[in-house]
């Protein structure tokens, strides 16, 4: 599969179903690094263990190439959703003096929590219409624009979780130095 990825005029799909997976890595490592609880961190392997399976299953066994496996970002924004409450249950089980507006990976988190929250529906709703227009017959340009559509609003949504990452990391800083005057 791997062989396969960049060759010119294939479409790009095991390239974006791939990058669930690694998305799914990384945010694990993440969140496990950042939650202290022992149930908390087994959670998060639980969640990528999941997807490693569903990954392994969907790619390996049923290994349907010609369609955009948008149940794997489901799983992925699922996961996400639920390791970021986990969060926000630590830090609100767990107060502490410094403020959660000088606080990194609140906001990082809040942003996640925007872009994943949104992502579950858009790629539940993708999968929905990508089967319904799938015979060739319904693949028409009102069908397409649907589709289109829902990316679009997946664009805005990493555009807005971007935005208030980049919010953050400028207010962080402005307060930093603020107080250093």
């Amino acid at each position: 599969m791997v062989g396969t990825l960049f060759k010119w005029g294939k479409p790009n799909i095991d390239f974006y179903d791939m990058f669930s997976l690694i998305t799914s890595l990384c945010f694990a490592a993440y969140f496990y690094s950042l939650l202290l609880s022992p149930w908390m961190k087994k959670t998060v392997i639980t969640i990528y263990t999941l997807q490693t399976l569903y990954f392994i299953i969907y790619h390996w066994i049923i290994r349907n190439e010609s369609v955009f496996d948008s149940m794997g970002n489901v799983i992925l924004s699922t996961g996400m959703v639920i390791m970021v409450f986990m969060f926000l249950y630590q830090i609100l089980t767990n107060i502490t003096e410094e403020s959660l507006s000088a606080n990194f990976d609140f906001w990082f988190v809040s942003a996640q929590l925007v872009y994943f929250l949104g992502s579950f529906i858009i790629f539940l709703t993708f999968s929905y219409f990508t089967r319904k227009i799938l015979p060739v017959e319904l693949y028409s340009n009102e069908n397409r624009d649907v589709l289109t559509k829902l990316w679009g609003v997946h664009n805005v949504l990493l555009f807005l979780s971007s935005l208030l990452t980049l919010g953050s990391v400028a207010w962080i800083t402005f307060r930093k130095k603020s107080s250093l005057l």
